[in-house]
């Protein structure tokens, strides 16, 4: 299993974004176990209040993002920590989809691995505010590895389902 793991590590690999750098992620808050806990056990109104307001903040279609996720590529159960993204091609969802303005200066990030319900590798990064209590969810990137044509039909195909 962990030659599988490391393997799909190897395949994943961050996007470049137009975002800041992420603050230091060497503890785990509270809020981001609160977040996984809720989303794992399918709270996902909990889960969605989480999120820092914005503009176009929809806290109801957030939930139901977080819930199509859930639905779509399961595993949520099998979610653990790793230090950052691995290297390797991705596609991308961000959740919520509309973005910050204007994006954080700063922001904390924990990186997660998964195995989606068809077996295959999902890594979920969740960027957080720095700024103390209540330290809120700022979004959820949902990355679906594409080494090879087959893991790329299968990327593609989540996110259509998913947009």
């Amino acid at each position: 299993m962990q030659s599988s793991l490391r393997r799909a590590c190897l395949f994943a690999a961050f996007l470049a974004l137009s975002l800041p750098a992420a603050a230091s992620d060497s503890h785990s808050p509270d809020s981001e176990k609160r977040f996984v806990r809720a989303w794992q056990e399918q709270r996902f109104d909990e889960a969605a209040a989480m999120f820092k307001p914005r503009d176009t903040h929809d806290t109801a279609a957030i939930a139901a993002q977080l819930k199509q996720v859930a639905g779509r590529l399961g595993g949520l159960a099998s979610m653990r920590d790793l230090p950052s993204l691995p290297n390797g091609e991705t596609f991308k969802l961000v959740v919520p989809s509309a973005p910050l303005a204007p994006g954080p200066g700063s922001y904390h990030q924990v990186t997660y691995h998964a195995t989606a319900a068809d077996g295959q590798p999902v890594f979920y990064i969740l960027a957080l505010d720095p700024a103390p209590v209540p330290q809120r969810v700022l979004w959820l990137e949902i990355h679906l590895p594409t080494p090879d044509a087959a893991a790329t039909t299968r990327a593609v195909q989540a996110l259509r389902d998913l947009i």
